[in-house]
């Protein structure tokens, strides 16, 4: 097909150029069939106008153009969500455009987006895509007229799209009971086959030609590995993939135990075996997702789960064959029972029973999953279409439109610093960042409930899944309603680092009370710390008091962060709970877990290791159960750094505690803790219970990778061992470890307990919040 762009030489591609820094976003690409391109996008100069985009081409590998969609110019607030510019808004910035394929042959095609440049037309390409949109996940469009279509991203190219002829398409897949009958348009004397991978990777037989037609009667016992490519052989030992029609849908040509074809990315047709819950609709609401699909292959008593960092949602399942409706409540109930919206994240849903689980997969038909956000005051939500068409269900705080993007964010932060500086009487909090309300921050809290203060005490909270003390008041992180808070509080106290935007206004006492004495290296003691203008550096500059539980925090803290104000050794106020606990607080943390009075319970706290996002489980916790001798139930809580667990978390009298809101009640409920390099040991001490310190890479973290204050081997309140083995020995005779590390134990809290007496709140109130 001719354009009219090929009619005139194609415009060059214009060199970067600093005082139009052009940004050509991404939102959404897809073949509504081999023949027709759909694309969606923005474009922009960085803190300034939308580009005028004429038309969106695909251009070959001479820089010819060889196809030129029409675009439609029409105006979307998402744009203004990413990439963020803050300078102006980009609403008016999205163009919609279709490009007809039909002309195209077979090869590798760039997709560019052409504006108009003052008098010029410029071609550039997409240079950047927003992490979850459907772009993630480009696909093929399906078999049609001897052609596949598919879309990829390139870091160099941006959207790259490729078009093949097609050899063999399925064209026929009917279930029989546990059978797939399936029939593949090929070429004469070719016949069908199953191609596995590694060891597998030798096409098998499985089928019969007949007059250009293969057929296949395919079971599970033609697929012993989960998943093998559905090829054709012809005559001479070549064999060609076979690729699913256009309008594929997985879920109608599924065998009652599970074997389905499902596409590749590329489009070819993937057998897969297993159970499986097949997505073929969904509808999103503010209080549920109900999901309609069919089932194959589930055991009884199958439940669906929504699996995120910091929660979990299950769901009984009312079939394991046939037609399921499932209605998955937005809303979960926290560790004291009460209901609370899903707390921001991103969930994938999994099927599961008796150790066999799947995950749920949308089906290959499903285009537009589940639209745009859904939200209410509680709770945002939008379905997202993973790798391997898996579902995923993501959830976000419950900011407004206005509130949402960068651009509205930097109008709200410019208000607040260009207001009058006049505090009331608000005292504001904020623990790691939002995700919970406790930490020294609530102790201060309740001690100033305690003295009937007229201090309103307001949180800030990532969500409303956050639970904040009795008499505070909760205010969502980035809303309008936060930034007045931070504009007029007269005290705001932080544990970790602070909001970027925050400035020391006159009349306001920012404290930090930090989250732990130090073990591991901190700021300019790290290796590779030469950076002076990070974001904890310039956090510091803005505190006006810090506190301290010992005299080796206080050394460390001002030295590393360069901090050369008030530094306040007055105890920690989070451990006066640890301090003044009883008989009765045990029994209630227990109570709260489940865990019955007579059982032994380990408390495993391994901290984070720079750079890793998923967390491995070193400790082999199943071992320990079984191994220690008599009734075990094991706490797992993993560090706030993590996105989560290299394996899954659980299973016979092993917890996973890592959402747990107050790590408190966990060491109250604890016999003995378990920890590596992690600062609650210097925490746990105050409760004088036994520590153990598993560090299989000692030597590596200690000399090479983050590095320590001090030597576990030398010093440590406890046994520090390598294996797991060692630790069940060391848990088999606790009275032992008692009596071998008294001395030491006593000197540690000497030395790092000094002030944690079940006063400390006490203390800062005095000194911080009570006479200003």
């Amino acid at each position: 097909m001719a354009s009219r762009l090929q009619r005139r030489a194609p415009a060059p591609v214009a060199p970067p150029r600093a005082e139009r820094d052009a940004v050509v976003v991404l939102e959404s690409a897809r073949c509504e069939d081999p023949s027709t391109l759909v694309v969606r996008g923005w474009a922009y100069v960085e803190g300034a106008e939308a580009l005028a985009v004429v038309s969106v081409v695909a251009v070959g590998p001479r820089g010819e153009v060889v196809a030129d969609g029409h675009v439609n110019r029409v105006n979307d607030a998402a744009a203004d969500l990413y990439p963020g510019d803050k300078r102006a808004s980009h609403a008016d910035a999205v163009f919609e455009a279709t490009l007809d394929l039909t002309a195209v042959r077979d090869g590798r095609l760039v997709v560019e987006a052409v504006s108009r440049d003052g008098g010029a037309l410029v071609r550039r390409p997409f240079a950047t895509r927003p992490p979850s949109s459907p772009s993630r996940h480009l696909r093929a469009s399906g078999a049609m007229d001897g052609a596949n279509v598919k879309l990829a991203w390139s870091d160099e190219d941006g959207l790259v799209l490729t078009r093949t002829a097609v050899a063999a398409v399925l064209s026929r897949c009917q279930p029989v009971g546990d059978a797939l009958l399936v029939e593949v348009k090929t070429g004469d004397g070719a016949e069908l086959a199953l191609l596995g991978e590694g060891a597998e990777a030798k096409p098998r037989p499985v089928g019969m030609v007949t007059e250009g037609i293969a057929r296949a009667t395919l079971t599970a016992d033609d697929n012993p590995s989960p998943r093998r490519m559905l090829v054709a052989v012809r005559a001479d030992g070549s064999a060609a993939r076979v690729v699913l029609p256009a309008g594929w849908s997985s879920a109608e040509a599924t065998a009652a135990d599970g074997l389905r074809l499902v596409p590749r990315p590329s489009g070819a047709a993937e057998l897969r075996r297993g159970p499986v819950l097949s997505v073929t609709a969904v509808e999103i609401t503010a209080t549920s997702i109900t999901i309609s699909g069919l089932a194959a292959g589930l055991p009884a008593g199958a439940i669906l789960e929504l699996r995120g960092s910091r929660t979990r949602v299950m769901v009984d399942l009312d079939a394991s064959c046939g037609d399921v409706v499932v209605v998955i409540p937005t809303t979960v109930r926290d560790w004291y029972g009460e209901r609370v919206p899903l707390p921001s994240g991103r969930y994938r849903v999994w099927v599961a029973s008796d150790g066999v689980e799947a995950p749920v997969e949308l089906s290959s038909n499903l285009v537009d999953p589940g639209g745009g956000w859904v939200g209410s005051d509680e709770v945002r939500l939008r379905l997202l279409r993973g790798r391997g068409d898996r579902m995923v269900v993501e959830s976000s705080p419950p900011l407004a439109d206005d509130e949402r993007s960068d651009r509205a964010q930097a109008i709200l932060e410019h208000r607040y610093a260009t207001s009058s500086p006049s505090p009331r009487r608000v005292a504001y909090f904020e623990c790691y960042y939002g995700t919970s309300a406790t930490d020294s921050a609530r102790a201060i809290h309740e001690e100033l409930r305690r003295r009937g203060s007229d201090l309103e005490l307001v949180w800030g909270v990532e969500d409303r899944s956050v639970v904040v003390p009795e008499g505070g008041r909760a205010v969502v992180r980035g809303s309008r309603e936060w930034w007045e808070v931070l504009a007029h509080a007269r005290f705001l106290t932080f544990n970790a680092g602070l909001p970027y935007g925050l400035r020391r206004r006159e009349g306001q006492t920012v404290v930090q009370t930090w989250h732990g004495t130090p073990f591991k290296r901190l700021g300019s003691d790290r290796p590779g710390f030469d950076d002076p203008s990070t974001a904890m550096v310039r956090s510091v500059a803005r505190w006006d008091a810090l506190l301290a539980g010992n005299p080796h925090s206080a050394e460390v803290f001002g030295r590393v962060w360069g901090y050369h104000g008030p530094i306040h050794q007055l105890g920690y106020p989070r451990n006066d709970a640890l301090a003044r606990a009883g008989a009765t607080d045990v029994a209630g943390a227990r109570r709260t877990l489940g865990i019955d009075d007579d059982r032994l319970v380990v408390l495993y706290v391994p901290t984070w290791r720079d750079g890793n996002r998923v967390m491995d489980q070193l400790l082999d916790t199943e071992a320990l159960v079984s191994g220690v001798g008599r009734e075990v139930t094991v706490l797992v809580r993993g560090h706030m750094n993590i996105s989560g667990w290299s394996t899954r978390i659980g299973g016979h009298d092993v917890l996973d505690v890592t959402g747990y809101p107050e790590i408190n009640d966990l060491f109250l409920a604890a016999d003995v803790a378990v920890t590596d390099y992690s600062s609650i040991m210097f925490d746990y001490s105050v409760t004088g219970k036994p520590l153990v310190f598993f560090v299989p890479d000692l030597d590596d973290y200690r000399d090479r990778r983050r590095g320590t204050y001090l030597d576990l081997e030398e010093s440590g309140p406890g046994p520090a061992v390598r294996t797991t083995e060692q630790v069940i020995d060391v848990l088999r005779d606790l009275d032992s470890t008692r009596v071998r590390f008294a001395e030491r134990y006593a000197a540690w809290v000497a030395t790092f307990n000094p002030l944690d007496d079940g006063r400390a709140a006490a203390r800062v109130v005095d000194a911080l919040y009570e006479a200003r």
